[in-house]
Parts: structure tokens; sequence; C-alpha cells
């Protein structure tokens, strides 16, 4: 490792979220110094929903009585589709942002530089040096700065599909107000499916503070999604009368973000040679989002994991393969592989400019036949996908996944003649 000056490190990670504190954490266990760099001094605001999924506290190697602010657990998850509604039995939990971003950069044990804004990271005498970063060196760079991190700049990771979009609020309010106004029990998420299965809308009552926002596959979609959104949730009560002037488009805040395509791992990792020097991504910077419900705390955290325990192995060219091979990870490619082919079957939606868009779901191109599909059995299965649950029988969704690919294959070749 590293000799400890006071500006050499073993690593410099870029951006103190869930994916750069895990990354760190585990770096600085295995005897690693470790500096993280932020633009933001903490604690600080982050737009985020706050939901947990199962697998994330064997991530963390945290048990959830070991975290001290609020934390929110729920077992069942509120439905809404074209008119119908389902209380859906499935677990999860929901934090703060804002407190558990805290939590985990304070537990990190790395030397924070807060406060301090990272342009384009160089390397030190040409190709070979270390990497520079607001006058910190080290020879493994690690960006976990979110979508625009300046490290993904360097990098430029693969981007076949273009990021989806969120307009979302967190604000305070009277408890009593909010426990009258909820659908469920604390904590309970109400969940919104847009009808043209494109997004999804949310309600989550969390004591004293509610969080609302809207997420669509196209960022041009979500102003239009939340307005809609917004009607219904007033409309059903479900918001305390006193907060409705939260819900304003003037009030909520957008961001985008990319879901994940196995296309991303090409770009995970610049390594030097020898191995001694690398530059990787971890979390929103290389876009991981998961491909149904876009959630990103456990695909950061997975990564940011991943990327210290490649780097303490002394093999950072390992890290792509390592995600690879991840369970969590292996899941998301299927549901990835399994949107390709619903785009291919040419029932996709189309998009604002009139090409084929994305499907933001595996469900999204089947949407024109919600009654033969089974509307229940969609909401089951998304509210099941929203509590983090685990693909099952992932061998047989291979072989048909397979299958299904050639089949799409054999009908392109085809096309190709015919044309």
């Amino acid at each position: 490792m590293a000799e400890a000056t006071s500006e050499r490190y073993d690593a410099i990670i870029v951006g103190g979220g869930p994916a750069g504190s895990t990354c760190a954490r585990f770096l600085v266990r295995g005897g690693a110094r470790v500096a993280i760099v932020d633009r933001a001094e903490f604690p600080r605001v982050k737009l985020c929903g706050g939901w947990l999924s199962r697998d994330i506290w064997d991530a963390l190697e945290i048990s959830p009585r070991e975290y001290p602010a609020g934390l929110w657990e729920w077992d069942t998850c509120h439905v809404r589709y074209r008119g119908e509604d389902r209380a859906v039995s499935c677990r999860g939990w929901f934090i703060r942002r804002v407190e558990m971003d805290d939590f985990l950069l304070r537990k990190s044990g790395a030397a924070l530089h807060l406060g301090v804004a990272v342009k384009d990271p160089a390397r030190e005498d040409g190709e070979r040096g270390d990497w520079s970063v607001a006058g910190l060196r080290a020879p493994h760079l690690v960006g976990a700065g979110g979508t625009h991190c300046p490290v993904a700049r360097v990098l430029a990771p693969p981007r076949p599909s273009g990021p989806v979009g969120v307009q979302e609020h967190e604000f305070r309010a009277d408890p009593d107000a909010v426990a009258r106004a909820r659908i469920g029990r604390d904590g309970e998420p109400e969940l919104l499916l847009h009808d043209d299965l494109r997004g999804y809308s949310w309600n989550v009552p969390k004591t004293d503070w509610a969080n609302v926002g809207s997420g669509t596959v196209n960022p041009h979609e979500v102003r239009a999604a939340w307005l809609r959104a917004r009607e219904h949730f007033v409309a059903s009560g479900h918001i305390p009368a006193a907060y409705v002037p939260e819900l304003e488009p003037a009030v909520m805040k957008g961001y985008s973000y990319y879901l994940f395509d196995p296309a991303h791992l090409d770009g995970a990792a610049r390594v030097d040679a020898d191995g001694a020097r690398s530059a990787l991504l971890i979390g929103d910077s290389l876009g991981l989002a998961q491909p149904l419900t876009a959630e990103g705390i456990l695909p950061a955290i997975v990564s940011g994991r991943m990327a210290a325990e490649a780097i303490l192995a002394g093999d950072p060219a390992s890290y792509p393969a390592r995600m690879h091979a991840h369970p969590v990870i292996a899941d998301y490619r299927r549901l990835s592989r399994l949107r390709r082919a619903i785009a291919g079957l040419g029932v996709g939606a189309r998009g604002a400019n009139g090409h084929s868009a994305p499907a933001p779901s595996p469900v999204s191109g089947l949407r024109a036949h919600p009654a033969r599909l089974g509307r229940r059995v969609l909401m089951n299965g998304f509210a099941w996908m929203f509590s983090g649950a685990r693909l099952p029988a992932p061998r047989a969704i291979d072989v048909a996944l397979a299958g299904a690919e050639r089949w799409l294959d054999r009908r392109a070749a085809n096309n190709r003649r015919a044309s």
C-alpha cells in the first residue's frame, strides 16, 4: 500500500454517495488509505425516493438494527393500474437519503475532502503516472459522482440507450395529517403505474415526511406524467390537503440517470497493463439502475463493494467480471435481455420524436393487451420487483431468452433477405 503522506492515497473516490462510501469502507477495511472527494458538504439533500430492497443489508454487512436514522420497514405495497387497486404483500425499507448518505460516509473511514469541486481528473507524468484529483494523488481512481461524474467523462462508457427522467420532491409534514391521508400504514408505498407502462409515480409517507414523484423512460414525458399523477393523488385524498402546494410542478426537482445495460460494463474500468493503476466506475456514474423499477441504491452499493474487492486483490481489471458474476447484476442482465426481446417484437412504445423508444420494463411492450396479460399478474409482479425480490428459476429464464433471441435473429435475417 502507499506510503503514508499528506496527499498520496491508495485510492481516490470522486463522490460520497452510497456507491463511493461503500467502496471506501471496504477498501479501508482491507488496509488501504482512501480519500473521498465530493463537491457537496454533508449532510446534503439528495433527490431519491429512498427505498432499500432486501439484499442491501447483506451487501453492506450492516444490520437494520445498526442504522441509527429514520428507517421505515414495510410489508405491503399499494399498486394502482388503469383504475384497479391492489395491496400486494412484499417487503422492503425506506430511508431518507440525506440521513443515510451521511451515515455511510462517516462510517467509511476515508479521509473526507468535502466542498471540493472536481473537474477532469489527470494523470501525473503521462499515461503511466498516478491519478491527480484536487491536489491528491493515487494509483487507483473510482468514479462515484453520479450521472455526470467527471471520471465517467474520462472513461466514456457505452450508452446504448438514453437516460430515464424523474421529477421528485420530499417535504416535511405534520405526522397526524400524513397518518390521516396515507393509503396504508406508515412507510407503505403507493405506486401508480402509468397507463402506457412507460413509467410510474409514487407517494411514500415517512411519518413526518412525504416523498412524491414520477419517473418515465423518456425524460420529455415526465412533466406530463407528474401532472396526471398529481391529479390522482389529490383526488384520492392521499396527500394531506394542506400540502397540495408541495405538488406544484414548480416545486418538483428533475434529474436523469441510466438504467442498467450489459454494454455499460464494457466501460467500467480502464487499467494499466501491469494492473498497478486503474480508473473504475461505480453506481450511477456507470449506469446500473434496475432495468424495471430503476432502483439505484442496491446496485450502487454492490458495485462499490465489487470495485473495492478487485482493487484489494491487486486485480482491478477483474472488476467487470466480478460484476457480471454477481447474482444481482445477473438478474439485471436477464431483465435487460427481456426488454430488448420485447422491443424486437415491434410492439414497443413510440418516443417523442416518433422513433421507437426503449421499453422501460419487460411488460411495457405488452401494454396493448392488459386484459390478456392479466392486470393483477402485472401489478403483483411489479410490486414483487419493487421489493427487490430475485428472479425465480434463472436457468429456465436463460433458456427461454436464448430461444426468443434466436427466433428474433432468424426473423431479422428473413426480413433482410426479403428486402
